[in-house]
């Protein structure tokens, strides 16, 4: 009964996962939110924010993914409608949409950005897939310091897992860290901005501000970026970082 049980799972998991990786000009798109939309929620933060010394209306949440780097600040739009907003985006998860609008750098100068959660829709699917198949994780390829592919046999996998990258639309790796967690493989968009333009940095430092700083969108399930000294994006390593130091 227990085999039966955790093929059912699989099954079910699978066509989850399936739909998660169709390919882009399969799936239902959903435009990024405007600009105006995000500036608008930016404004209610910051007055609601001014208006209750200093608190900011997010939301806390026990959920380990949601708890992440970029998904932990999540706005809480009950806080904010309808004194500080008329309603919620419809761009909004809370409205049917595929983004989670959430407040970074919330001790020092809070900005709201986005988070594209179908993304984050993969790493739940991926997730009970490593949970219904094996006690600990099966790990295949190494790919850099600390990050690795899955055994793509053992998960019964054809192909590495992918998203869809929420800046370029492009194709973009999921691995796993020796931290035990997957990670999405942003290196290729965050060289993009670099290159397209012209930045520079110094080995040691987290680029994936660029990222940020130049869109809307947050890169979720990330890990620390820096430069090697070709200014060519590489995984941050723990040697990198107490160098920097």
């Amino acid at each position: 009964m227990r085999n039966v049980l955790k093929m059912m799972s699989l099954l079910f998991v699978t066509l989850i996962l399936s739909a998660c990786m169709y390919p882009q000009s399969e799936r239902q798109k959903n435009d990024l939110p405007k600009e105006s939309q995000i500036k608008m929620v930016d404004n209610a933060v910051t007055q609601y924010q001014e208006d209750n010394d200093g608190l900011l209306p997010f939301k806390t949440t026990e959920d380990h993914l949601n708890n992440r780097e970029y998904l932990k600040y999540q706005v809480d739009f009950q806080k904010l409608v309808p004194d500080y907003l008329s309603d919620i985006p419809t761009t909004a998860y809370e409205n049917g949409g595929h983004y989670q609008y959430v407040i970074i750098d919330e001790d020092s100068d809070p900005k709201v950005k986005i988070a594209d959660l179908r993304i984050t829709n993969t790493i739940r699917s991926l997730t009970t897939r490593l949970n219904v198949l094996s006690e600990h994780v099966e790990l295949g390829e190494t790919i850099g310091p600390n990050v690795y592919a899955l055994d793509l046999d053992h998960y019964h996998l054809d192909q590495n897992p992918t998203v869809d990258s929420p800046y370029t639309g492009n194709e973009l790796n999921v691995y796993f860290n020796g931290g035990e967690e997957f990670l999405v493989d942003y290196r290729e968009d965050v060289q993009h901005i670099i290159d397209d333009k012209g930045l520079s940095f110094d080995m040691g430092e987290d680029v994936r501000h660029v990222l940020y700083e130049n869109t809307p969108v947050v890169p979720t399930y990330s890990s620390e970026l820096t430069v090697d000294e070709n200014n060519n994006v590489i995984f941050m390593t723990s040697k990198i970082k107490n160098e920097k130091k």
